[in-house]
């Protein structure tokens, strides 16, 4: 049987091409939505418009009515038809939700994780790569929607601890693993604070800021740049906290996984943002003088929809594209993001095999032996370019895979 395999080994060939796709992340406070005021969804749709976002979550939102409402009237239009929603959880206080664009993403699966004062949401999204409908691989996402504990007494940060506490420990409790996104409002005045300690350093998943900018955050015009809330000076449209911006309640943390590329999703630098910041508002309103970020239609709108701004970044997800169904020696393909590897899973068994990388000029790369039925080929000092992968066992017998590096 394995002389049958080996021999069909020889012959087949098949290409396997690097792709890299990106898709955008907003997390938005938006303000007891509906509330009183649901023709704020035209404002929102102003923002969406602007930002365009392949994944939003929403915290503060109160019924599912709200929800449609997003869907219909400021996602979906204008001819655009591929937003879908997640289930609507009526949990304690307002709710979250998650909103993405079918053409890039589905959703596996969701669950409520109860804390102390609201749910925090959990959202399993995978990746809908360009060979998933012929039985190729996909990645998976992980994305959690937070709203801790507002105020700045002792026992409101405590409360916030409890919270962040419980979201590791289910975590932990469920054996999460893989790509996590972490979003939302976190009403941390500072980094050091033991809540958000706890997100960031303990259990069994770890956290980062993205653009690692910790520290005290609240009055503090150093992070005036990053500060989300509030918009408004005085009371604005639909009521909100006032003040000024001046506090980076609106966060999105990303695990190690993401932060290291060593799943295919990776943070792509320079693409956190707070919508409609210029680093010029610190006590000050989005829409007041001329704002350098965004057009003065999208900074109004910001200030009417909420006291928050949202947070957007950019995920890269790479994938292999090109392998067929029914090869019949590869079971699986990974490709390391991070380590910019190609990992083979063969379905047989190799006691003594070679694989060999060599330019389309003929000039070996690269030479190494190996036992088993995985094959790992480091692509992290190739130029852009066409290769291939030789693979052979001690008889001679081989099979060439041809590897496109953009």
């Amino acid at each position: 049987m394995r002389q049958l395999l080996l021999i069909t080994f020889i012959v087949h060939q098949c290409t396997i091409a690097y792709s890299q796709d990106t898709i955008s992340v907003m997390y938005y406070n938006i303000l007891d939505f509906p509330g009183t005021t649901p023709d704020r969804v035209d404002t929102l749709k102003k923002i969406i418009q602007h930002t365009q976002p392949d994944v939003l979550v929403v915290n503060e939102l109160q019924t599912l009515f709200g929800a449609n409402l997003i869907q219909a009237s400021a996602l979906n239009t204008n001819g655009i038809t591929h937003y879908a929603k997640a289930a609507f959880f009526d949990g304690p206080d307002t709710d979250n939700m998650i909103f993405y664009n079918t053409n890039k993403l589905g959703l596996s699966v969701q669950f409520q994780i109860v804390t102390q004062l609201r749910d925090i949401s959990e959202y399993k999204m995978y990746y809908k790569s360009q060979d998933l409908g012929s039985g190729g691989d996909t990645t998976f996402i992980w994305f959690y929607s937070a709203h801790l504990k507002a105020g700045n007494t002792a026992n409101d940060a405590s409360q916030r601890q409890s919270e962040a506490q419980s979201f590791k420990n289910y975590l932990s409790n469920n054996n999460r693993t893989g790509n996590m996104v972490l979003g939302g409002d976190f009403n941390f005045y500072t980094s050091s604070e033991q809540g958000c300690q706890t997100i960031m350093y303990t259990g069994n998943q770890t956290f980062r800021d993205p653009i690692n900018r910790l520290g005290s955050w609240n009055n503090n015009s150093s992070f005036a740049d990053i500060h989300t809330q509030s918009t408004r000076t005085s009371s604005g449209y639909a009521g909100g906290s006032t003040g000024g911006l001046d506090d980076r309640f609106d966060i999105i943390f990303l695990n190690d996984p993401i932060i290291n590329g060593f799943s295919r999703v990776s943070f792509v630098p320079g693409s956190y943002i707070a919508v409609g910041q210029d680093g010029n508002r610190f006590n000050g309103t989005i829409n007041s003088g001329f704002n350098a970020a965004v057009p003065q239609s999208v900074a109004d709108a910001l200030f009417y929809m909420s006291d928050h701004l949202p947070v957007v970044l950019k995920l890269a997800i790479d994938h292999l594209v090109g392998v067929p169904q029914n090869n019949p020696f590869i079971e699986t393909y990974r490709f390391d993001a991070g380590h910019q590897n190609i990992q083979i899973i063969l379905k047989n068994f190799i006691q003594h095999g070679e694989v060999r990388l060599f330019d389309l000029a003929g000039r070996q790369i690269s030479s190494t032996s190996f036992t088993g039925n995985q094959l790992d080929v480091a692509l992290s000092k190739l130029t852009s370019g066409v290769y291939l992968i030789h693979i052979a066992d001690l008889s001679g017998l081989s099979s060439t895979l041809k590897i496109v590096k953009p």
